[in-house]
């Protein structure tokens, strides 16, 4: 058995919560803000400021795993403090495609800080004196980009500007698409995708295993799809008519960012940022090495989608 600490209060953090509660570990959630309806059912929620070493010491004390869901200097002060306080294995706010598979330019709009947050762990594990290591869980696309209001509907994402209906891919309600399905050499694209709350089982599942044999990255994946094999799955389920889709050349991809650019068109631009980041592969991987290691059996794109979008009868 050992103890965990959550680290943030969004829509992932609770669903990680509310999986590991069903596990034997203990666990707490670490808070800037005191969150009464976390309290009421049942969780240790501590409030701490992320600047406070005293605040971020205490909350540690005695924890063995942290799962972050925040992101900045505050996760960068978290891992500080985690690293001197005896925590033996730190997961950072990554939760999306291999880092591997990222872009090496100095500014990526996609980065969010988790280039400093990676190197800072490593130079961590690169200290004779600690003890701590971590691991990247990398789910990929969450499913919850195609739900009815996006991930604003499961409070995912509020610092990425791309929480909305629509913003990646395709507009599952309304039947359109904009995507790029071939690379610029024309090799088909495909996704690595899980659903939230499958995240959250692998997750719970994962803190079964015996913490000092995790690798570096642990992989989930509930389907992965070529990007024309995920319209088609929104269209079969919306009854079989095609979407009205934009199929954008790769080789245009550059062009575009930079019109939505000049024309302060940042939602456009945010949509290029992701498509290019797709083309790239950044969200496909293969052989989720977790999937093998526990016993969870995630949900289909499609049956995931016939869950968000038809009326039961």
């Amino acid at each position: 058995m050992m103890r965990i600490a959550i680290a943030g209060s969004s829509g992932l953090a609770r669903t990680l919560a509310y999986h590991i509660n069903e596990t034997a570990h203990p666990f707490i959630i670490i808070s800037r803000a005191p969150k009464p309806d976390l309290t009421a059912k049942g969780y240790q929620v501590i409030v701490v400021d992320y600047d406070n070493q005293q605040d971020l010491e205490h909350s540690l004390r005695g924890v063995n795993l942290v799962i972050s869901t925040i992101s900045g200097n505050s996760q960068i002060n978290l891992i500080d403090v985690a690293a001197k306080t005896g925590v033996r294995r730190f997961c950072p706010a990554e939760f999306e495609g291999p880092p591997a598979r990222r872009t090496n330019i100095d500014w990526d709009p996609l980065d969010r800080g988790k280039r400093a947050t990676l190197a800072r762990l490593r130079y961590w594990a690169n200290q004779r004196q600690c003890i701590m290591r971590f691991t990247v869980f990398t789910c990929g696309v969450l499913y919850e980009r195609f739900s009815p209001n996006g991930l604003f509907s499961v409070g995912v994402g509020d610092s990425t500007g791309a929480t909305y209906q629509g913003s990646y891919l395709m507009d599952v309600g309304n039947g359109t698409a904009e995507i790029v399905d071939r690379t610029s050499t024309g090799q088909l694209i495909y996704i690595s995708m899980t659903a939230l709350d499958d995240v959250g089982r692998f997750v719970a599942a994962a803190v079964d295993l015996d913490l000092q044999s995790w690798p570096n990255e642990l992989r989930m994946a509930g389907e992965r799809l070529t990007i024309t094999d995920v319209v088609h799955c929104a269209e079969t389920v919306r009854g079989g008519g095609l979407f009205s889709t934009d199929i954008i050349d790769a080789r245009h991809l550059q062009s575009l960012l930079e019109t939505a650019n000049y024309c302060q068109d940042f939602f456009k631009a945010n949509r290029m940022h992701e498509l290019m980041a797709t083309e790239q592969r950044r969200y496909d991987f293969e052989h989720p090495n977790l999937n093998g290691m526990v016993n969870v059996v995630p949900v289909s794109f499609y049956d995931w989608l016939v869950s968000q979008w038809v009326v039961p009868i």
